[in-house]
């Protein structure tokens, strides 16, 4: 990505590039879609820029995701100190769920990397940056990983479901149904987080897979539900 944040965090007056698009802010729908931050999703940096502008301007919440350690945490600095000092804060799911209101970034994390988020928490903590971490196949983690799990939340970070095994819904429903998906997938996943003293309100598709029919089902188990950009989302 073409970077040059100095200048272009320098001087805001209206936007001088495309931001990522209406659907990728918060609106009137349980099922928000997100933007891909990892280094192979390819869009110029501008473009998130703009997106925080937008979120400012309007009130909005900007939804992205990324993936350990596709995502270089270390390239979105400047635009973690820019949203702290303009009034767009990094608001969790968890926030998201209980009201929040007004502008703000949901910078969200998936699958079970949990060592480098756990490197991550200097950094995060130095930009004042909450993330909602989704998780997959908890059981799968070590002791230690569930430790680092928990002082992440201690920190303030938002720890939500992201599958038992990270299948795609779509096929599996279409393989199974969708009662085998919700008691294979969704429910397991849930209940991994709530018997370790989590109290989880948001699930996040795992490759952003889904449909209106998905959705209902699971709107009853979770506040929300986020997806992802392209062919997935639903707006």
């Amino acid at each position: 990505m073409a970077v040059g944040l100095i200048g272009l965090l320098g001087c805001r007056g209206k936007p001088a590039h495309k931001d990522f698009g209406p659907r990728f802010f918060s609106g009137a729908t349980h099922v928000p879609c997100s933007k891909g931050l990892d280094r192979d999703h390819e869009w110029p940096h501008e473009a998130l820029v703009a997106s925080l502008e937008r979120a400012r301007d309007q009130g909005l919440v900007l939804h992205t995701f990324g993936h350990a350690p596709k995502l270089d945490l270390g390239e979105y600095a400047a635009d973690f100190d820019w949203a702290a000092a303009h009034g767009v804060p990094m608001v969790t799911f968890r926030e998201l769920a209980a009201g929040h209101t007004g502008a703000g970034w949901a910078f969200t994390v998936d699958d079970d990397d949990v060592d480098t988020w756990y490197g991550w928490r200097d950094q995060l903590r130095a930009h004042h940056v909450k993330v909602t971490f989704f998780v997959t196949r908890y059981d799968r983690l070590t002791a230690p990983q569930k430790q680092e799990l928990h002082e992440l939340a201690a920190d303030g970070h938002d720890i939500e479901a992201h599958g038992k095994a990270h299948e795609n819904a779509v096929d599996y429903v279409a393989a199974h149904g969708l009662a085998a998906y919700l008691r294979d997938e969704v429910q397991p996943s849930k209940a991994a987080l709530v018997a370790d003293g989590y109290a989880p309100v948001a699930f996040a598709y795992p490759y952003g897979a889904h449909t209106a029919v998905i959705d209902d089902a699971l709107v009853q188990e979770f506040a929300l539900v986020r997806t992802t950009g392209g062919a997935w989302c639903l707006k």
